[in-house]
């Protein structure tokens, strides 16, 4: 089963101003986030996925660190494991501060597969992103391979127990 989240660039909704865009992931967020007790486990987990994709698009570090575990863990390529929401919010509002004025070209995530067991969820999936800077700063671009571990909250949400990413190795060109 195949199920694509993201928009290229081009397809992008334009919105008016970026206080307009942050409502919008917010709300997206809240919508996925406080499931009703008889929800569809599969059906927020795809809304988990849409807001997932529309925090990296808008470069929204509040809704990223939002769909964490309190004690979820992030194994980032080349660094020590982060563990605690706390600690990952830290590390996303720094990224913030570096990369200001960049803007996202593209986010996406192609979810090659999606299990549910029980308030367990585990998907993977091939990402893509590419961050524009501002000035002559050559942008960046990167496709690799996404795991993300996901538990069910009390409220029926589900967060961030686990991310694990790596870049795909670049193509032979020879």
């Amino acid at each position: 089963m195949r199920l694509r989240i993201g928009m290229a660039r081009e397809s992008r909704l334009r919105l008016p101003n970026s206080f307009h865009a942050s409502l919008v992931v917010v709300a997206t967020a809240l919508s996925c986030c406080a499931a009703g007790p008889n929800s569809d486990p599969r059906k927020s987990l795809d809304e988990f996925n849409l807001a997932f994709i529309s925090a990296c698009q808008t470069m929204n570090q509040k809704s990223s660190a939002a769909m964490w575990a309190e004690d979820g863990v992030d194994l980032l390529p080349g660094m020590q494991p982060m563990v605690g929401q706390a600690k990952i919010a830290a590390w996303l509002d720094n990224v913030a501060s570096q990369v200001a004025g960049a803007k996202m070209a593209y986010c996406t995530v192609d979810w090659k597969d999606i299990q549910i067991h029980g308030d367990l969820a585990y998907e993977w999936g091939i990402n893509r992103q590419k961050i524009e800077f501002p000035g002559q700063q050559k942008s960046f671009a990167n496709e690799g391979k996404i795991v993300l571990v996901l538990k069910r909250q009390a409220d029926n949400s589900w967060k961030i127990a686990l991310e694990s990413w790596n870049s795909s190795p670049e193509a032979d060109t020879k």
